[in-house]
């Protein structure tokens, strides 16, 4: 199979229809990473999901909405009621946008997008090319990143081309993605709202726009038990370079190792040094994680070495990619680096 790769334009949104609806497969943007759609009430185009990326079937998938109003998908059988008094809140808040929610799985929703759990993960997405997609095809889109599981997520056309070239038939280029980290995913099933995975909308986001207290779940689970939320399990956003987080500020820079950097001031940095904001905003930062990590992922270093990340409203959600991502911890000591293996968080 070919893949190709179109900008986006009303022409090639009608193709992607096109292709969708006749079971295949589409890449297409959203202000988080690339996603790999697939219609989402069809089980025939969710295994096809499941096999393109080589993802576990204990791993739900993430479904985008054709509308944010909620009644409107429980009235479709895509969500199930009652639907939690929070969901309209946080809808009205924070949709379109990063935000994932948890709600009761609907009839409609073949088995295989959740896992064989009774909760759906959906979400309204801020890309207008995504949203121009669902508006004309009128069902949900699954969408899980559109890369080889547990590999870095893509944020630009050309890194889902690396990704799955030749295993989908079309890829639709959105530019780089504005947010660059996947979405914050709240469960709302339950009577406490639970952050299961931290994203661009922080715990106090959340929390003052539904006045009531957020808890913060960190799980790490193995590819054999169902997850009741995307992204949860120990090993995930991955480079095939072992990726060590340092204990302490970098300052020693000893090749062969690739280093990566939060911020710098020093203007000279060396070939083998990158960082993430040259400002210090996390915002940045998080836009430039997986493009900076893939760049870094193809130099055949023996090792990639990752800065602290700073305190900021971002710092949960890029420390816990970055974390999943790597392979333990290093310490500058007696002169070298040292390493220690990562047990699960």
């Amino acid at each position: 199979m070919k893949t190709r790769i179109l900008p986006v334009s009303r022409d090639s949104i009608l193709e992607a229809c096109k292709i969708l609806q006749q079971g295949d497969l589409v890449a297409f943007p959203t202000e988080t990473v690339y996603g790999l759609g697939g219609l989402g009430l069809r089980s025939e185009s969710i295994r096809k999901i499941f096999e393109a990326k080589g993802r576990p079937s204990t791993d739900p998938l993430i479904l985008h909405l054709p509308s944010p109003n909620l009644t409107k998908a429980v009235e479709s059988r895509v969500i199930g009621g009652p639907v939690s008094e929070f969901a309209d809140i946080l809808a009205a808040r924070f949709w379109p946008g990063p935000l994932t929610m948890i709600l009761p799985r609907g009839s409609a929703i073949p088995r295989e997008v959740t896992a064989g759990l009774d909760t759906v993960a959906v979400r309204y997405p801020a890309h207008p090319a995504t949203r121009e997609l669902l508006t004309e095809l009128q069902e949900p889109l699954a969408g899980p990143s559109a890369n080889r599981f547990g590999r870095i997520s893509p944020t630009d056309a050309r890194a889902v081309l690396q990704e799955l070239d030749g295993k989908i038939p079309l890829i639709l280029d959105g530019g780089d993605c504005s947010t660059g980290i996947e979405s914050t995913v709240i469960s709302l099933w339950g009577s406490t709202p639970t952050i299961l995975r931290p994203g661009a909308i922080s715990a106090a986001d959340i929390s003052q726009a539904i006045d009531r207290n957020v808890v913060t779940l960190t799980t790490s689970l193995d590819e054999e038990t169902p997850a009741i939320s995307p992204g949860s399990l120990t090993s995930h956003y991955a480079p095939q370079t072992p990726l060590y987080i340092s204990s302490q500020p970098i300052e020693c820079f000893d090749p062969p190792y690739q280093y990566i950097l939060f911020t710098s001031k020093n203007p000279n940095l060396l070939p083998h040094v990158r960082i993430l904001t040259k400002e210090g905003k996390a915002e940045v930062a998080a836009q430039n994680l997986y493009r900076i990590l893939r760049e870094t992922d193809s130099l055949g270093a023996p090792a990639i070495l990752v800065d602290p990340i700073p305190d900021s409203p971002l710092a949960p959600a890029l420390s816990d990619r970055i974390t999943r991502a790597s392979s333990g911890t290093a310490e500058w000591r007696n002169g070298g680096w040292t390493f220690k293996a990562r047990t699960k968080i």
